[in-house]
């Protein structure tokens, strides 16, 4: 499933209320539990009718009693649900893009989408009845950070019965060969068309979401440095703030031990530092350091082959660490 654990950032507006029926779909969906979050700031007198009115709707939307708790909060509303999220080890955060009533989650959803260390969920006035998606655009550069946005986009939308536009903005070629991949890798029974596009990518991805009229955006929040690749930090920035429509912005390198499911790998960060985690068959964590033992890049979970592989030089190591192919010679060291 796509998200375990998941913390709806509430403030007791409409907008917000939208964006409560789609975090209790995407709960519902992936039988996830649910922590609704108010954060209460000076003069907000009526905090906890707040809160308890918004775990009531979450509560309505079909969200069961054990899978949901609602937590009063106190800062500053941005910083303080980061933190929040990421103490309680969410997958996934869900803002509001609109302006709220005693703050404006929409002022702080631009901030969040550079700094929330979980995905984050922006919820327009447009958000899709009862919270259900049924047309993802899914924003692809082909690069290997890029393929975590892809698995997510179509874990929600198998859960949703959804249908998916993939987008590539580049050269055809390398497009055709980037979205074939992507699809033969995640896609599975998803219906999806492929769109291939040159231009500005924040321009041609905007754009070509309100052609196929697409109600949910599904992009990385970084990708590979250089200028061949779109996935910079403030491409998927200026999406989710321009956007009229919802965004979903993946975390695409680190990833929270909770989305983990047996047989899968990824990359954790524990006290700053990036470590390759893997669940084995029976639910145990192992953990590695995440640096190639060649000349210490740091690897990235490949789905596909159930490998950890350094993008520098090409070397590959198995779930548990060994050396698959080289130049690297030793294995990853636990962590």
């Amino acid at each position: 499933m796509a998200y375990k654990r998941i913390v709806h950032g509430t403030d007791g507006s409409a907008s917000s209320v939208r964006a409560g029926a789609v975090a209790g779909a995407i709960t519902v969906a992936n039988n996830a539990e649910l922590i609704v979050a108010h954060v209460q700031v000076p003069g907000d007198a009526a905090a906890r009718d707040t809160l308890a009115a918004a775990v009531t709707a979450c509560e309505a939307a079909g969200v069961r009693a054990r899978k949901l708790t609602g937590q009063l909060l106190e800062g500053r509303p941005a910083e303080t649900l980061v933190e929040f999220a990421e103490q309680r080890d969410a997958g996934l955060l869900v803002v509001s893009g609109g302006r709220g009533q005693q703050y404006s989650l929409g002022d702080v959803a631009h901030r969040l989408s550079h700094h929330s260390r979980c995905d984050l969920l922006i919820v327009s006035d447009r958000a899709p009845r009862e919270g259900r998606y049924t047309h993802l655009l899914l924003a692809t550069d082909g690069s290997k950070t890029a393929d975590r946005a892809a698995r997510k986009a179509y874990d929600l939308a198998e859960s949703f019965q959804a249908r998916v536009t993939m987008v590539f903005v580049g050269h055809p070629a390398t497009g055709e060969l980037v979205t074939a991949d992507t699809v033969a890798t995640y896609a599975g029974s998803v219906p999806t068309e492929v769109v291939i596009l040159s231009g500005d990518p924040t321009r041609e991805i905007l754009d070509a979401a309100k052609r196929v009229d697409a109600d949910l955006i599904v992009i990385g929040n970084k990708g590979m440095t250089g200028a061949k690749r779109f996935f910079t930090a403030s491409i998927p920035g200026r999406i989710s703030e321009q956007a009229d429509r919802d965004v979903l912005v993946c975390r695409t390198v680190v990833q929270a031990v909770r989305e983990l499911e047996a047989g899968q790998g990824g990359l954790i960060e524990q006290q700053g530092e990036k470590l390759a985690a893997f669940m084995d068959a029976a639910g145990e964590l192992h953990l590695m350091s995440a640096r190639c033992t060649h000349l210490g890049c740091t690897v990235a979970w490949n789905p596909g082959q159930g490998t950890f592989d350094c993008p520098c030089h090409g070397s590959r190591f198995g779930p548990m660490g060994e050396v698959v192919n080289g130049p690297a010679q030793r294995p990853l060291p636990p962590a």
